[in-house]
């Protein structure tokens, strides 16, 4: 990914967000630049936790129509070519992980649910059946 970004003129991530702290080195390691001006979380340790503001509308999709819908949205309102401005995505994905009855990890599914941010809307993308996922919980939301 750091390579295609070079080659194509874009420029290096500033900021990653995993849910697994063992991902960190990788990613340090990935991309350099994830190392330049970071502050260390203590810093910051008498904030409030983030709160999803009330003008943040929360989509959850299901159907492969549905979905498309939510992307066709978001790149509908992307910048047109010629614009220069900044683009801020957020992005996660879950899937369900095979774990022995000693607790050992024995492998990944595939991918589950996948979640979009971008200006004042979250899509919960539910991109496989609810009967092969965990996730179902999600739905909820």
């Amino acid at each position: 990914m750091s390579q295609s970004l070079r080659l194509y003129g874009h420029s290096q991530p500033a900021l990653f967000y995993t849910d697994n702290m063992s991902d960190k080195p990788f990613l340090e390691e990935s991309f350099s630049s994830l190392r330049a001006n970071v502050v260390p979380i203590e810093k910051y340790s008498h904030l409030h936790p983030l709160v999803i503001p009330a003008d943040v509308q929360i989509f959850v999709k299901q159907t492969s129509s549905a979905i498309d819908d939510a992307i066709r949205t978001i790149l509908d309102s992307l910048p047109q070519d010629g614009d220069d401005g900044t683009i801020v995505v957020g992005f996660d994905s879950e899937w369900n992980m095979s774990v022995s009855e000693h607790g050992q990890i024995m492998g990944r599914g595939q991918t589950a649910v996948v979640q979009i941010a971008y200006e004042n809307r979250i899509y919960i993308l539910q991109v496989c059946s609810p009967y092969h996922t965990s996730f179902k919980w999600l739905i909820a939301v």
